[in-house]
């Protein structure tokens, strides 16, 4: 069952949507301020591989946050493996 996360236009809060079917429709509203112009978004991650020791080492991933524009903040993942 897929989650989505959607964001008010009016008032940009997100909220979390659950469908139990690709093709399952819903009217969408935001729970705020009731707005019905809400936009997908890419939903966070959390994603971890190789030992679960504390050490980081080489092959770990690794995030990098950076301000890409004003009070917005942007996330960069590097996963372990081949890079071009």
């Amino acid at each position: 069952m897929p989650i989505y996360e959607f964001r008010c236009a009016k008032c940009g809060h997100i909220q979390e949507f659950l469908f139990t079917s690709s093709s399952e429709s819903a009217e969408l509203t935001c729970p705020e301020c009731q707005g019905d112009e809400l936009e997908r978004v890419l939903s966070q991650v959390s994603y971890s591989m190789g030992s679960s020791s504390s050490e980081k080492s080489a092959s770990s991933p690794c995030a990098t946050t950076r301000t890409c524009a004003p009070g917005k903040s942007c996330t960069t993942i590097q996963l372990p493996g081949h890079t071009r």
